[in-house]
């Protein structure tokens, strides 16, 4: 599958640029975007809203993406997608460590090579991040749930960021681990703990809970998850969780999250219509020698 993908789908709520007006700033396509997912509804102080260029910059194009980098921004050029909207952070922070001697921040070449394309394109960049994870439904961890087409499931407990959900019949681990590689269509996922243990309810932590949200799984079994499905991993984490008797089924951070992210693109084309958005592969999955689709 190519790196992008075009999306045309019903929009959700009233809230759209009119159909006649084809020439829109990247500050009104943020004023459509906010309506649908506020920067007030995400945590305090998250980088949210505009990172890179200028709001004013006329839009021809919009990419919605997990994360910038080099061969996406290359497809945005091609396609004449000049507004990206990223769920992470756009650079690499520079690092003083005492375990090694690193670059100097102006030669962290992730960020040359991630700047020289920007500013070759005139792009303009916009993180959306807690606010599109938390959002009802649309969002990235409720459009996480959703991908894994596990019929006839339902929700029984719920935090903002995460939801526990109980299947209609007990399956086990391993089986559970089938159903999330195909639903994220991802072949590479790891069960810790008992695969066979029959279960009914999971909690799917997305993105980097598994890996910096210390307590969340046990926030999880405490509201009856059986087991969790995470995309960033912590040992550590596992580790803890295996002494509460929850098995893990880890994915990756980019791949729990780009359910999200292709919803964000589908509804935010719908509102933009005629405008042309597009979903973005990245993250290292979307790497050609990884062999996944996108």
């Amino acid at each position: 599958m190519s790196i992008g993908s075009s999306s045309k789908r019903r929009c959700c709520g009233r809230t759209r640029i009119s159909s006649m007006q084809t020439v829109v700033s990247a500050r009104e396509v943020a004023d459509v975007f906010e309506k649908i997912a506020p920067l007030t509804s995400g945590i305090p102080g998250d980088q949210l809203g505009f990172i890179y260029g200028n709001p004013e910059t006329r839009v021809t194009g919009v990419g919605c993406t997990w994360c910038v980098q080099s061969a996406g921004l290359q497809y945005c050029a091609d396609r004449n997608l000049n507004m990206i909207i990223t769920h992470a952070a756009l650079w690499m922070p520079p690092q003083t460590s005492p375990w090694y001697d690193g670059p100097a921040e102006e030669d962290i070449i992730a960020n040359r090579l991630r700047q020289t394309a920007l500013r070759k394109s005139g792009m303009v960049v916009y993180r959306s991040h807690s606010n599109w994870d938390a959002l009802p439904r649309d969002g990235v961890a409720d459009s996480g749930v959703a991908a894994l087409g596990l019929g006839g499931s339902r929700e029984i407990a719920r935090q903002k960021f995460f939801s526990v959900n109980m299947l209609d019949h007990e399956i086990s681990v391993e089986d559970l681990r089938h159903r999330v590689e195909q639903g994220l269509a991802f072949s590479h996922c790891r069960v810790f703990g008992d695969a066979r243990k029959k279960i009914r309810a999971f909690a799917f932590l997305i993105g980097g809970f598994g890996e910096n949200q210390y307590h969340m799984p046990q926030a999880a079994m405490e509201l009856g998850a059986e087991a969790i499905i995470i995309g960033e991993m912590s040992e550590f984490i596992v580790i803890a969780c295996l002494e509460m008797g929850l098995p893990v089924i880890e994915s990756l951070h980019s791949i729990s999250e780009n359910p999200g992210i292709r919803r964000q693109a589908e509804i935010l084309a719908g509102h933009l219509d005629p405008l042309r958005v597009e979903y973005v592969a990245s993250g290292a999955a979307a790497f050609p020698a990884s062999h996944e689709p996108h």
